[in-house]
């Protein structure tokens, strides 16, 4: 059955001279723990918190003219413990159909903090904070934000930085068009930008990382009992490191060995920067 309490859908016509108009949605769901969020937009952005509570709230707004806004679609609705929110024009084929748009969409969620996340959106910032569970971040036109997040994070954006923070499980982000900012990450890391530089920090044992970039710097912070095997590669910088180094290769811009006896694989690339490790404090 639906649990649902409240509903509001509001057309305003916030300027009769310019046809500037906002249509807006407020939904609330309760569900148990370990349920489902989906968010699919056609042009929004994107936020979602948790917090200690057992139920999903949804608050939407999307601005344009008359016009625009006659054809488009705000709902949210809820199947068992599974809530998808959507704003979607009628006739868009997929998710990136933002030309037609000339308008504006926000999307705001309340969630439980044991939920699963699943947004994806063609033109606006996404950003999911104090969540428990795996989540699923996509943005063609903006940056994305993930903090606090216990459960494995994918990121990825065509159009914007991406930063990842206090992420207790395996974070896989990826940018055609900005930095990447990987930030106290217990799990394993694999970042790849085309745009910008690399920063990541890792806290507890090393589960593999790998950081590509075609147009910066990479730089990665490793507690001191870090044991890795090693491969660092650049084309526009040089390598350094503040942890012991046993290399079997280092020549070329190309840095190949041991950190603190071998362990799971650090692989770290650029085309257009230097490489350093540095020691956590």
């Amino acid at each position: 059955m639906t649990r649902y309490s409240v509903i509001t859908l509001i057309l305003i016509v916030a300027s009769s001279a310019a046809g500037a108009a906002e249509k807006t949605l407020e939904r609330t769901f309760t569900v148990s723990p370990g349920g489902s969020l989906v968010v699919d937009a056609d042009s929004a952005s994107v936020r979602v918190s948790g917090g200690k509570t057992n139920q999903v709230v949804v608050r939407m707004s999307a601005r344009g003219s008359e016009d625009d806004l006659a054809n488009m679609k705000l709902d949210a609705f809820q199947k068992g413990d599974a809530v998808t929110v959507t704003m979607r024009r009628p006739g868009s084929s997929g998710w990136f159909n933002w030309r037609s748009w000339n308008g504006g969409g926000h999307i705001e969620v309340m969630v439980p903090q044991r939920i699963g996340i699943d947004i994806r959106t063609a033109g606006g910032s996404v950003e999911l904070t104090d969540a428990v569970g795996s989540a699923t971040l996509h943005t063609s036109g903006g940056e994305i934000v993930a903090k606090n997040v216990t459960g494995n994070v994918e990121a990825r954006t065509s159009g914007g930085g991406i930063l990842a923070d206090t992420i207790r499980g395996d974070v896989d982000a990826g940018t055609s068009g900005g930095d990447l900012r990987l930030l106290n990450v217990d799990g394993k890391i694999t970042g790849e930008t085309s745009g910008g530089s690399v920063r990541c920090s890792l806290v507890g044992i090393n589960r593999g990382i790998s950081a590509t970039t075609s147009g910066g710097s990479i730089q990665l912070t490793l507690p001191r009992t870090t044991t890795a095997n090693l491969e660092a590669t650049t084309s526009g910088g040089g390598f350094s490191s503040e942890l012991p180094v046993a290399t079997t290769v280092s020549q070329d811009g190309h840095v190949k060995g041991s950190i603190n006896g071998g362990g799971q694989s650090i692989d770290v690339r650029t085309s257009g920067g230097g490489i350093s490790l540095r020691a956590a404090n």
